[in-house]
C-alpha cells in the first residue's frame, strides 16, 4: 500500500512539473515535430485562441482585482504614515464631508422600493434608506479621496490585458477603419434585430469621430427567433464576396425590410453579378462563413444582439455613443500609459 501511493505521488509530482514546464515554454518553443515539421507553442494555442480568451479573461480579472487591492493597500499605508495615523483612522477620514440626504430623496428611494420594506412600518423603511443614502455618500467621499491618493502616490501600472484573440480579426470578417487599431470593436449583429438597427448610426458617429485609432470588425448571429435573418445574413456575405458588404449592410438596415425578394433589389442597385450572387446564396460557402460566426459568439457566451468584444471586453447591448467613448477613451489613455511605462 505504501509503494503505490508513493508511487501515485510520484507520478502526480511528474505530471506536475511537466504542466509547469509547458507553460513556462515561450511562443516559439517547439512542442512537437512531425516529418521535419515543427509545431510551436503559438500555433497550438492560436488553434484554440478563442476557447482559451474567456479563461484568460477571468484569470486577469481576479489577478486585476487582487492587484487593486494591494495597490490600494500600499497606498493607504503611505499615506497613514505620512499623516503619522492609524489605516484604519485614515479610512474614516477620508469618508468625511458633505453629507445631505433630503426628504424627497428618502421618499423617491422609498417609492421606487416600497414592495422589498412590505414587512416594515413606512417610518423604519423609511429611516433605512435615509441610513443607506448616507452610507452611499461616505463611500462617494471615500473612493474620490482614494483617487486623489492614486495622483499624489504616482501609481504606475504594467499589467495589460490578454493579447486580443486574432482569430476575431481574421482577414475574412468585413472590417473597416484602422488598419493599426488601438482599439478593436468586433460587433455581432443581426439584420433583423431592431437593437441593432438603432445602434447602427451610433457605430457610425464613432468611426467618424474614432476611425483613425479604432477598427469594426463584424460578426453574423442570427436569431432562431428572426425568420429571414440566417438569410440576410448569407446575402450580405455573399455581397461582400464582391466587396460591397459594407454597402449591402447599410441598404438593408436602412431598408427594414429584410425578405428575399428585397436582398435581390439591393444586390442589383449596388451592381452585384446577379448570377454570381445567386449562386452564393444557396451555397456551403455561405452557409458555413455564417456558422463559423455562431460558434464564436457561443465561444465567448455571446447569444443575443447587439454584442461587442471591444479590446477583448465582451459588452452587451446598444451601447450610447457616450459609453462607447468612454470605453474607447480609457483604453487610448491605458495604451498611451503602457508606452510611457516602457520607455521610462
Amino acid at each position: 500500500m505504501f509503494f503505490q501511493s508513493s508511487r501515485g505521488i510520484l507520478i502526480t509530482l511528474v505530471v506536475i512539473f511537466m504542466a509547469a514546464s509547458v507553460f513556462a515554454q515561450t511562443p516559439d518553443a517547439v512542442v512537437a515535430s512531425v516529418a521535419g515539421g515543427d509545431i510551436t507553442r503559438k500555433q497550438v494555442d492560436d488553434s484554440v485562441a478563442a476557447r482559451l480568451y474567456p479563461l484568460q479573461q477571468q484569470l486577469y480579472a481576479i489577478r486585476k482585482a487582487a492587484l487593486d487591492n494591494l495597490i490600494t493597500s500600499r497606498i493607504l499605508e503611505r499615506e497613514a504614515a505620512a499623516r503619522r495615523i492609524p489605516i484604519e483612522e485614515l479610512r474614516r477620514q477620508l469618508t468625511l464631508g458633505e453629507i445631505n440626504v433630503t426628504r424627497a430623496q428618502v421618499e423617491e428611494a422609498y417609492t421606487q422600493n416600497a414592495s422589498f420594506f412590505a414587512s416594515m412600518s413606512p417610518d423604519e423603511a423609511r429611516e433605512r434608506l435615509r441610513l443607506d443614502l448616507e452610507n452611499q455618500a461616505r463611500m462617494k467621499h471615500y473612493r474620490a479621496g482614494l483617487e486623489a491618493l492614486r495622483k499624489k502616490w504616482t501609481v504606475k501600472l504594467d499589467f495589460p490585458p490578454p493579447p486580443f484573440v486574432s482569430e476575431l480579426d481574421d482577414g475574412i470578417s468585413p472590417a473597416k477603419g484602422a488598419a493599426k487599431p488601438a482599439v478593436t470593436i468586433v460587433e455581432f449583429s443581426d439584420f433583423e434585430c431592431p437593437y441593432c438597427n438603432q445602434v447602427q448610426a451610433t457605430l457610425k458617429q464613432l468611426m467618424e469621430s474614432y476611425g483613425s485609432d479604432v477598427r469594426l470588425v463584424f460578426k453574423h448571429i442570427p436569431l432562431e427567433g428572426h425568420r429571414n435573418s440566417l438569410a440576410a445574413a448569407r446575402a450580405a456575405y455573399c455581397a461582400a464576396e464582391q466587396d460591397r458588404f459594407w454597402q449591402f449592410h447599410d441598404a438593408l438596415f436602412a431598408s427594414r425590410n429584410v425578405s428575399t425578394g428585397r436582398f435581390d433589389e439591393i444586390a442589383a442597385e449596388l451592381g452585384l453579378g446577379m448570377a454570381k450572387f445567386r449562386a452564393c446564396l444557396n451555397s456551403e460557402q455561405s452557409r458555413t462563413a455564417i456558422v463559423k460566426d455562431i460558434e464564436t459568439a457561443r465561444l465567448f457566451q455571446i447569444e443575443s444582439t447587439p454584442s461587442f468584444i471591444i479590446n477583448g471586453q465582451v459588452i452587451k447591448g446598444a451601447l450610447s455613443f457616450a459609453d462607447f467613448q468612454r470605453i474607447i477613451k480609457r483604453e487610448l489613455g491605458q495604451r498611451a500609459t503602457n508606452k510611457q511605462s516602457s520607455t521610462n
